[in-house]
């Protein structure tokens, strides 16, 4: 009997196989990089595209680990960095200035709107009126210059930046 048994657990435990998945990424027509474990999934058109990626067992973190030990590995010196040396912290600086920025603008904008909206249409004797109104329609002009390059510095160049830096994409985001 404990023969039978022996055997039986060896054959259980020699027909036993490691089981992985098997990722596949496509990239679509707006450049947009996809990652799937199941190829029935990736559209038609990109299945002749899409390539098979072999998970890098080194970034998987398998572990039930705690989140006092997960700060402290994401403290170590394996800490992804950039190709100029630069980590998580200097993106979301940089990233989080240009959101305040963009606030500022943003607000002061919304200041100079009110202000033009509680002026009501200048009578024909009051010359500072005019002239008030002029230099409020400049500034708004000039603020939506400054938004639109502060947006375009965010959302385009920024992330531009990190791409060609190596950077992650999530270190930029909110």
């Amino acid at each position: 009997m404990h023969k039978i048994a022996s055997i039986v657990v060896c054959i259980v435990l020699f027909s036993l196989s490691s089981v992985w998945a098997d990722f596949y990424r496509y990239v679509d027509r707006d450049g947009r990089e996809f990652f799937t474990n199941d190829l029935k999934q990736v559209p038609p058109e990109y299945r002749s595209s899409a390539t098979q990626v072999k998970p890098d067992a080194g970034r998987v973190n398998m572990s039930e680990s705690t989140p006092a030990e997960t700060g402290k590995l994401r403290n170590s010196s394996k800490q992804h960095k950039d190709k100029y040396g630069r980590g998580e912290e200097y993106w979301k600086k940089k990233a989080e200035k240009l959101r305040t920025k963009l606030r500022d603008q943003q607000s002061e904008y919304d200041f100079v709107q009110k202000q033009l909206d509680d002026q009501s249409t200048p009578t024909e004797g009051s010359l500072k009126k005019k002239k008030n109104r002029t230099s409020l329609e400049k500034k708004k002009l000039k603020l939506e210059h400054s938004i639109a390059q502060t947006k375009r510095k965010l959302d385009v160049d920024l992330p531009e930046e990190a791409r060609k830096a190596d950077a992650y994409p999530g270190w930029i985001r909110e």
